[in-house]
């Protein structure tokens, strides 16, 4: 799954956004795509707090505004790409920021021909990266429907229930079929079995706390651990 955030003020550029992007994607990849507009920042900011995944940004940029939100975007999604739409009023000087640079830009006013070009060369970039670099640093749930790819640094955790395994992000799990021993054997460095039916990752611990036998990831997320597996972890913070 790909998700597109468009985040614009203007009701009907963001509709055009959308529409755009979905023509090109079903053009150039059998992916699903979702696509989440929204018309302000801090309804931005709500959906990145609450998402797992975003693989692209359009962005209104307004002459004047604070970078604070595009900061927040680049630190939680730094394989995600960005596209910003600036009236050419406005100085570049203003969002060529490091840590902000955008991966494509739209000047305003601009009519559909440019549109379409631009969008053309900045999603066959993405789905460049996408196909490359997803393959190798995400996990690959595979459903009936469809085949997510979750990159490992938004994982928290894996857990065997109920004849499954669950993958946890930040705020959602998904299921699929296999079992925790080869799963286990499958995944990265930083991947700890830390109980019998739970995998962590230990990039996400914030407190081993050896006199409950658990791991808080913090946000009130957290992991049993078992005592055979509590030496794997005792060099970690208490």
């Amino acid at each position: 799954m790909i998700v597109a955030l468009v985040c614009d003020r203007d009701e009907q550029e963001r509709k055009t956004l959308c529409t755009n992007c979905r023509a090109h994607i079903a053009q150039e990849s059998d992916e699903e795509l979702q696509l989440v507009p929204v018309p302000s920042e801090k309804d931005m900011l709500r959906h990145l707090e609450q998402s797992a995944l975003v693989n692209l940004l359009y962005y209104r940029f307004i002459g004047g505004q604070v970078l604070d939100g595009l900061r927040v975007f680049r630190r939680q999604f730094r394989d995600a790409m960005l596209m910003l739409i600036a009236d050419d009023s406005v100085s570049p000087l203003e969002y060529l920021r490091p840590g902000i640079q955008p991966d494509a830009l739209i000047v305003r006013p601009y009519d559909s021909a440019a549109l379409d070009s631009a969008n053309e060369e900045f999603l066959r970039s993405y789905l460049e990266r996408f196909r490359e670099k997803d393959l190798k640093d995400s996990f690959q749930v595979h459903t009936r429907e469809e085949t997510l790819y979750i990159p490992y640094a938004h994982i928290y955790y894996f857990e065997a229930r109920d004849k499954k395994l669950y993958v946890r992000t930040k705020n959602q799990e998904y299921a699929f079929y296999d079992t925790i021993e080869s799963l286990e054997s499958q995944l990265p460095e930083g991947f700890k079995r830390c109980h019998r039916s739970y995998i962590v990752n230990t990039g996400k611990i914030f407190r081993v706390m050896n006199a409950d036998n658990y791991l808080d990831l913090g946000g009130g997320i957290g992991v049993p651990m078992s005592r055979s597996y509590r030496a794997a972890f005792k060099e970690m913070r208490p």
